[in-house]
Formats: C-alpha cells, sequence, structure tokens
C-alpha cells in the first residue's frame, strides 16, 4: 500500500482493532505483500506486509482487544464488506 492510501490519524480514531488475513491468490492483492491487516469494523485494508508477523504487530498496534491480529478469511473479510458496523 502506498502512504496515499494509509490511513489518517483521524480515521485511526475510528479504528477498534486489526485482523490480519493472507490475501495470497485474491484478485486485486499485492504478491509482495500478501499479509493485509483488515479493519474489523468494516474489512477495509488498513495496510499490507511482506509477513505475517509484520502484519501481527501492526494489528496489535491497534489496541488490546483479544482478537487484535486473530487471522481471519476471504469469507469473513466479505461479511465484515457486507455488514460494516456503525
Amino acid at each position: 500500500m502506498t502512504d496515499n492510501n494509509k490511513i489518517n490519524d483521524s480515521e485511526l480514531e475510528n479504528v477498534s482493532g486489526g485482523f490480519i488475513f493472507n490475501a495470497t491468490n485474491i484478485s486485486g492483492s499485492d504478491p509482495n505483500r500478501p499479509w493485509e491487516v483488515i479493519d474489523n469494523k468494516n474489512g477495509n485494508v488498513l495496510n499490507r506486509f511482506a509477513t505475517r508477523g509484520e502484519a501481527e504487530q501492526c494489528a496489535r498496534g491497534y489496541g488490546s482487544l483479544t482478537y487484535n491480529a486473530m487471522e481471519i478469511n476471504w469469507n469473513d473479510v466479505c461479511s465484515l464488506r457486507s455488514n460494516p458496523i456503525a
């Protein structure tokens, strides 16, 4: 993800946690950075990384919720995007 696509500080306030997702073989994913940190409220990509460890570290940075850095699958991502939490 380029710097232009990263969330800014005001958007970060609305994020309560981050899941991780291995986007390998998903259309539109970055093959060099397949590990994505996913906003747990709406399924949006917050950032992309080359390794799972980097993604986990970033996701844990969003707070102390027990599910931060929990890996989810493509169906979970689609469900979050279809049913965002206000």
